[in-house]
């Protein structure tokens, strides 16, 4: 290379330098007050658990875009974090959890291979940070998990902790989505993701069909279901609605009481093609090695024992082959009749419509 050439490159390559320079420090110049102190919160989180920025053992989660500083929105905080990070959705290391919009704005940087966790919150004049040891031997058990709830994360321990330890296991990414819009990791939405595997593996989809749900009860499978297909109350696909114990005991099969409807409906057709799925909790019980009283202690939502069950059994089930997964999906009854079938089953007890049909 000629000597002009070479002093040529070299020049371009400091001007574009600056001009890269100049541009971050406008865009940091350019964040309002607030979500500047959040990024500089955020860069002393990652110096805290001791990872440089892309490292592939980093997660992050945040509530931004959902969340607010006041009355301030803060989706830009969203490019502020995968900057300071290197994280990012397209890495499945960035995660945004759906929350209410009048929640303060919060995020946790997550080191999988250390267990180490930093939550940063909004508390209304700055951000606090609480750190804290979720490597799953120190925060699967009680000590650990009132430790956590106890500070900075509190009511929020639940969605950071399940959705961070399942993360490491590389769950799929549908279920990753589900879990973030349902805020937290639980069995009953890994059933529901379970419960779309089931239907497309045996009752797919066809051009112009759409698929049709009802769970009952309104339970967590429901938000699963409703990430993978679309299917929404406002598109009249996803209906909820409140069975007791007794009632799914009338319809039980083999121990496995239903959780759901799901119909294939053709309106060109006028046709309407349903199952009545249940999830076998013995089965999951048997394979996750949680126990049914874990789930359901003494003191309720109160014992640490609630949240840590759930949190082993998602995590179990989520590193699971698809295969596997399939085997936990009990279909207890089929039927079919006229589009119209749909909205009779929506419309009040569906396991008495389905049944008799």
């Amino acid at each position: 290379m000629k000597a002009g050439m070479k002093r040529t490159s070299v020049v371009f390559l400091l001007a574009a330098a600056c001009v890269l320079t100049m541009a971050l420090a406008a865009g940091a110049a350019d964040l309002p007050k607030e979500l500047e102190e959040a990024r500089q919160a955020l860069a002393g989180a990652m110096g805290e658990v001791g990872l440089s920025k892309g490292d592939p053992n980093l997660l992050l989660l945040t509530n931004a875009g959902y969340g607010s500083i006041g009355g301030l929105s803060t989706e830009a905080f969203v490019d502020t974090a995968s900057h300071e990070t290197g994280c990012s959705a397209g890495k499945r290391s960035l995660l945004a959890v759906h929350t209410s919009i009048t929640e303060p704005l919060w995020c946790s940087v997550y080191r999988k291979d250390t267990g180490k966790l930093a939550f940063l919150k909004w508390t209304g004049k700055g951000f606090d940070r609480q750190v804290i040891d979720a490597s799953p031997e120190r925060i699967l058990c009680p000590e650990g998990w009132k430790a956590a709830a106890s500070g900075l994360m509190g009511p929020r321990a639940f969605s950071v902790i399940s959705i961070s330890l399942t993360w490491a296991v590389a769950p799929p990414w549908p279920l990753l989505q589900a879990a973030t819009f349902h805020d937290h990791f639980c069995p009953g939405l890994n059933s529901g993701y379970m419960a779309g595997l089931y239907l497309m593996k045996n009752m797919p989809l066809s051009p112009g069909q759409r698929y049709v749900f009802v769970t009952a009860p309104g339970k967590c499978a429901a938000d699963a279901l409703q990430v993978l297909f679309n299917t929404t109350a406002g598109k009249g696909s996803g209906y909820s609605m409140a069975i007791g114990g007794p009632s799914l005991k009338t319809y039980a099969k083999e121990g496995v009481p239903p959780s759901l409807v799901a119909m294939r409906v053709d309106n060109k057709a006028d046709t309407c093609e349903g199952r009545v799925l249940g999830f076998d909790w013995q089965k999951a019980y048997a394979t996750t090695g949680v126990k049914a009283e874990e789930m359901a202690p003494e003191g309720g939502r109160g014992n640490p024992m609630f949240w840590i069950a759930r949190a082993r059994m998602s995590r179990a089930l989520a590193a699971q082959p698809e295969s596997q997964l399939l085997g936990y999906i009990a279909e207890l009854k089929s039927f079919s009749g006229k589009a119209g079938l749909a909205d009779r089953v929506a419309g009040g007890d569906p396991y008495a419509v389905a049944f008799q049909q």
